[in-house]
């Protein structure tokens, strides 16, 4: 497997959301993964990785995690 690396966390992001919008959701989450690792509390992240979820409880998880980061 290929170890990611971006050279920084807007352009992880961007290369992400343009996968994710294309429908190249594996590539999306491999980003959005990487940017999640650098920075666990990214909210813009985690709504993106909703779009990538395989189900409606993965993408509920997403969602509450971006919540609690909204609530401080």
């Amino acid at each position: 497997m290929t170890s990611l690396n971006y050279p920084s966390i807007q352009e992880a992001l961007d290369t992400a959301i343009e996968a994710v919008e294309v429908g190249n959701l594996k590539q999306g989450e491999a980003a959005l993964n990487w940017v999640l690792q650098k920075e666990p509390n990214n909210a813009v992240a985690w709504i993106w990785l909703a779009c990538c979820a395989p189900d409606d409880s993965a993408r509920e998880a997403c969602y509450r995690r971006v919540s609690a980061i909204q609530a401080g």
